[in-house]
């Protein structure tokens, strides 16, 4: 049995989980660190379970096999960083990447072993990195960079499948003004104040971004500007009743904080500047006006 050609006691102590198997596929070995991952004891799987229980899926155990025996495989025989999924005793999918070798013995093949690696906290961490790449810091919404990626692919989309697509574009009136009159920290509340509202009215499928400075993009897939104009008066109602009252009246101008709203519905075959533009020239617009309002692009 192949576990009787390695070293027990280092598979023991062994930090990754370590899994022997025989030719039929039966787990001879099993260390405290596999125990530990997947939740199962020694005493309930050596010698009773087969190896392909603990994958995911019959494929992936099958995909396992077909690279351990193929061959192009740049050493046959063995598995190098090969990323696949456990599946716990309590049925939780683990992203692991294995490394493993087949075991012989006097020339004949009798089993393989593996080494075990698991990828939550780092798979955790590229995603919390990919999105802090992505957001704005100081609002919690998605920055320009990632706006101009989206709104590519739901363009695209909109394209394909014909369905419309709505874009909102949202300026802080007198937002120069707070910032001169009660300075930075009260003017980046404001902001704050702003990617509170947007974040409150989004739906599940909507996108929400500050643009740069004090303008905000909101990305709505399959959805006509007529909805969009509802949603628009949701955000303004919402940031009317949050927003402190001392930001909102202390202005050098008397007028108050507000927002100016464009909104544009997509057109077929439009480049995308074009339909930022659209929206842009609607919220300015809006911008002639006092008081938070919302304009239509033709």
């Amino acid at each position: 049995m192949a576990i009787n050609l390695i070293n027990n006691e280092l598979a023991l102590i062994c930090p990754d989980p370590v899994i022997g198997i025989n030719r039929d596929g039966i787990i001879t070995l099993f260390n405290p660190a596999a125990e530990h991952l997947l939740g199962y004891s020694r005493e309930e799987v050596v010698g009773q379970m087969q190896v392909a229980k603990l994958y995911s899926s019959r494929e992936s155990a099958r995909e396992i096999k077909r690279l351990m025996y193929q061959t192009n495989n740049c050493i046959q025989g063995q598995i190098i960083g090969h990323k696949t999924q456990l599946q716990s005793k309590s049925g939780t999918l683990i992203p692991i990447q294995l490394s493993a070798s087949l075991v012989e013995k006097q020339g004949r093949e009798v089993g393989s072993i593996g080494f075990f690696r698991d990828l939550t906290e780092r798979l955790a961490l590229e995603r919390s990195l990919k999105l802090l790449s992505v957001t704005d810091s100081l609002t919690g919404l998605y920055n320009q960079r990632h706006f101009h990626t989206v709104l590519n692919q739901e363009i695209a989309r909109s394209r394909r499948y014909n369905h419309p697509l709505s874009l909102i574009c949202i300026d802080l009136d007198n937002f120069k003004s707070v910032n001169d009159t009660l300075g930075h920290v009260e003017g980046d509340l404001a902001l704050r104040y702003v990617g509170e509202a947007i974040s409150a009215i989004l739906r599940n499928s909507d996108y929400g971004f500050r643009y740069g400075g004090d303008e905000f993009m909101v990305l709505l897939p399959e959805t006509p500007r007529q909805k969009a104009d509802s949603l628009t008066l949701r955000l303004i109602d919402y940031f009317g009743r949050h927003m402190p009252s001392n930001l909102v009246e202390v202005t050098q101008n008397g007028n108050p904080v507000a927002l100016s709203i464009g909104i544009a519905e997509y057109k077929d075959d439009e480049p995308a500047g074009v339909f930022i533009k659209r929206t842009d020239l609607a919220m300015y617009q809006a911008k002639k006006k006092t008081g938070s309002l919302a304009v239509l692009a033709e």
